[in-house]
């Protein structure tokens, strides 16, 4: 996956477009690792950027334009795999909404294996795993949130967002779950 993340990195970069590392992948930034089968990226892109971010991975990628245009059309996801590396990324269109502005404008940077590239903040993360959990209440989300709040964070931030996003359910199932979990 490492290798995929440094090609992938490489290739976005020359071609000017934004992203930020999400999910899994973020997470082991932060200290916590957890096996995943992809990387989870949001991208800022426009109509104009298909066809060169098309052209810069389709000698080397299962990569389709179709698939880029209409992911951008429904601000969705598409994917790309490498042929060389076998890494799969998730390529999620940035949302126009207010956390994901802010979640976007407050990404990092970190170098991780010599690769340097722009991920979520630990805050930020948190918030996005709330998302992802309000409408599956998905276990492996809350013990994700509960992982990641295990040692130092911004509170007060994600308090803000926890109440502006009306994400209090989840925030409930992440200390129950610490509960049981002794965390």
């Amino acid at each position: 996956m490492i290798d995929t993340l440094r090609d992938f990195v490489e290739r976005v970069d020359g071609l000017g477009i934004e992203y930020m590392v999400t999910g899994s992948y973020a997470m082991a930034v932060f200290g916590e690792i957890r096996m995943t089968r992809d990387i989870d990226v949001v991208v800022q892109i426009s109509d104009a950027d298909v066809k060169p971010l098309y052209e810069s991975f389709k000698d080397e990628y299962y990569i389709s334009d179709l698939s880029i245009r209409n992911a951008l059309y429904y601000r969705s996801m598409f994917n790309i795999v490498s042929n060389s590396y076998g890494g799969k990324l998730d390529l999620i269109i940035k949302k126009n909404s207010d956390f994901a502005n802010s979640s976007f404008e407050r990404r990092i940077k970190v170098s991780v294996d010599g690769i340097d590239f722009g991920t979520a903040t630990k805050e930020d993360l948190i918030i996005s795993k709330h998302n992802w959990a309000k409408e599956t209440m998905s276990e492996l989300q809350i013990r994700d949130i509960a992982s990641l709040t295990a040692s130092e964070y911004d509170s007060e931030y994600v308090n803000h967002w926890i109440e502006r996003l009306n994400l209090h359910e989840i925030w409930a199932a992440v200390a129950q779950w610490k509960t049981l979990h002794k965390r």
